[in-house]
């Protein structure tokens, strides 16, 4: 399950909570993709531009909350 609260992307999981903020959306820089691209872009060859992360977002920054233990369900036969 997944959800967003303003800038914070909320993901559930079986064993754990992950919690990361996304790029802003009205940056100056990315124009809100969280993502620049260098290079020449798309030639004629299909090179791909070099692609780096904007100082807006941290893609590889998260929060993981682990959950405890699921109880084992019991059959009453």
């Amino acid at each position: 399950m997944r959800t967003r609260i303003g800038r914070w992307q909320i993901e559930l999981h079986q064993r754990a909570i992950y919690i990361q903020r996304q790029p802003k959306p009205n940056c100056t820089h990315c124009k809100g993709t969280g993502e620049l691209q260098y290079g020449p872009g798309i030639g004629p060859d299909g090179e791909d531009p070099d692609i780096a992360p904007c100082r807006c977002w941290n893609p590889y920054r998260s929060l993981r909350i682990p959950l405890g233990p699921r109880p084992v369900e019991r059959y009453p036969f």
